[in-house]
């Protein structure tokens, strides 16, 4: 058996170690392109830093192909330049001396997957919570020149406030420079078919637009308690939202919402504009 296959085996079972520093404990998290692993650091353990730490790797169909290291190390890039309080943190990144596993270590973070949560639970004041928090990582990271490309509930994590921290920037791109990343692999497979704008399914590549048109998915469900479409965003096209899809959303934010989810992506605003900012600052004062 190969290192790579024999590292892989004590991964699932609970008992590797990656650079002599980093022992995986259990799986809290997978996807099509990567898991996650609660993680302990022998550094951090002997210097008493008690930060709660993730390991995220990618996961056996993809572990073994030509870039996939470089294509951790692009999430390590993006996040790393990245500092805003509801983004995850990346710690470290590296690549296994004995079996070539690439990792990226990050910070733990607290909370609920938006996706495990009852949304009928969540009161007013916590969506407006959670809206303003997700604007304001989203703004600042446009304004860095970054696309997420996948913003959907199972990569945002409410805390007990209703703060949201956005995560899984694995297929994410920094438009602002010339550097492009792409793995060998099915690129709408990597999407949520669930939240992505219709024009990805055109094959369009990802944008400041399709991240918006993801963005008010996620929050329409939230004030609404649905999606607004029933199977897929390309449904759009023939029935666009109308006065009676919006009633559950804030007075304010109807407008807003009608542009972000208009099937033609040139009906949407590149960026989140101004008047998104002055929603926030309402949000906050609620």
């Amino acid at each position: 058996m190969s290192t790579f296959k024999s590292k892989y085996k004590l991964i699932l079972s609970g008992n590797a170690m990656l650079n002599k520093r980093y022992t995986l404990d259990k799986k809290i998290g997978e996807g099509g392109l990567s898991e996650v692993y609660d993680v302990s650091d022998i550094y951090s353990q002997y210097f008493q830093d008690t930060r709660n730490l993730v390991i995220k790797i990618p996961s056996s169909e993809i572990a073994n192909k030509k870039d996939v290291a470089a294509f951790v190390y692009s999430e390590y890039s993006l996040l790393n330049s990245l500092h805003h309080e509801n983004i995850v943190k990346a710690v470290d990144f590296g690549i296994d001396e004995e079996s070539s596993i690439p990792y990226l270590i990050m910070q733990k973070l607290e909370g609920d997957l938006l996706v495990n949560i009852a949304l009928h639970e969540i009161d007013i004041k916590m969506k407006h919570n959670l809206a303003s928090s997700l604007y304001k990582a989203i703004l600042y990271m446009h304004n860095k020149g970054i696309v997420h490309a996948d913003i959907n509930p199972t990569n945002i994590m409410m805390s007990a406030d209703g703060n949201a921290q956005l995560f899984d920037f694995g297929i994410s791109q920094n438009v602002g420079t010339k550097k492009t990343f792409s793995l060998a692999i099915e690129k709408n497979n990597a999407y949520n078919p669930i939240y992505t704008a219709p024009e990805i399914f055109e094959g369009e590549a990802a944008s400041y637009k399709t991240d918006l048109f993801s963005l008010a998915c996620v929050l329409y469900e939230l004030y609404t308690g649905e999606l607004p479409f029933k199977n897929s965003s390309r449904e759009l096209a023939t029935k666009p939202l109308g006065r009676k899809n919006l009633e559950k959303i804030p007075l304010i934010q109807r407008a807003w919402f009608k542009k972000m989810l208009s099937h033609n992506p040139n009906l949407r605003p590149e960026k989140i504009p101004l008047y998104t900012r002055f929603i926030v600052y309402i949000n906050n004062c609620i």
